[in-house]
């Protein structure tokens, strides 16, 4: 009966929201954030063995492969990958995968290092994003119409004056952590917002998040997730460059956890707009 009870949670909460890409549920919602705590101590172990500097020169060089996740799961959304493959292409998934993908890059470029092939790990790091990125996103292209153009510059344009407008507010305050790095995570976030906004007012989709889908039902507009994000994003922020200060190496990964996390979904739902997807 133990066992009976454990296959159907684990198939409600777990297993159905990925075989079938239903909306996020409160039990993995948790489930996910906690995994991803782990996974960010993980890495800055990993990393802390390797020598490899957690800085924001790293957050850039690992762009691309956000980048990469988002449109690789486009193209799972595409139908592009079939049972069982496809499976690891959906959120949450595909971020451990990416992950698992960068570990073995970043061990290997670490080798070469060590017999003196690259003086660099980073700049070699950042080329491969590139080029895995820049395949990836031929493939989607190459196989999908791109329909809605407009949908670019839209969301592009929306975000980027929303932010230059937040970051010339924090400038005339002298709210000067809202520069860098911390700049660029706000737009990501923004970035995010204005593509769930377009999509739901605009072009009919809807949001699979716990927390976001029921402030756009309560709400009535996408339009909610530009305070839903700042409320969330800014102090956290703020948190961590107060309280991390002495720890910069954990500041620099979370930072990373969360640019991912608003440039990635954003992305993701720009490209299947775009795509009619």
């Amino acid at each position: 009966m133990v066992v009976s009870y454990l296959q159907h949670f684990l198939t409600e909460y777990y297993i159905d929201p990925i075989v079938h890409g239903a909306s996020y549920n409160p039990v993995n919602t948790l489930t996910w954030g906690i995994l991803l705590g782990i996974a960010i101590f993980g890495l800055l172990k990993l990393l802390e063995k390797l020598r490899i500097e957690v800085n924001q020169r790293f957050i850039i060089t690992a762009l691309p492969y956000m980048l990469v996740g988002s449109t690789l799961r486009v193209m799972e959304d595409a139908d592009i990958f079939a049972p069982p493959i496809r499976y690891l292409f959906i959120t949450p998934l595909i971020f451990f995968l990416i992950a698992a993908v960068c570990i073995v890059i970043l061990l290997a470029l670490t080798e070469l290092r060590k017999i003196g092939k690259i003086g660099d790990v980073g700049v070699p790091f950042l080329y491969l994003g590139a080029v895995w990125e820049s395949l990836s996103l031929f493939i989607l292209l190459s196989t999908q119409d791109m329909i809605k153009l407009w949908v670019l510059p839209a969301v592009l344009g929306l975000s980027t004056t929303i932010a230059i407008a937040i970051y010339l507010i924090a400038r005339r305050f002298d709210v000067m952590w809202l520069k860098g790095i911390n700049g660029v995570i706000i737009w990501a976030h923004l970035f995010e917002a204005t593509s769930t906004f377009i999509g739901v007012d605009f072009l009919g989709y809807g949001e699979k998040h716990v927390i976001s889908a029921f402030m756009i039902d309560y709400i009535g507009t996408g339009a909610v997730m530009y305070p839903l994000k700042l409320l969330t994003i800014l102090p956290i922020l703020y948190i961590i460059d107060r309280h991390l200060s002495d720890e910069p190496k954990t500041g620099n990964l979370a930072k990373l956890a969360i640019l991912m996390l608003g440039l990635a979904p954003g992305l993701r739902n720009m490209l299947r707009m775009m795509l009619e997807i």
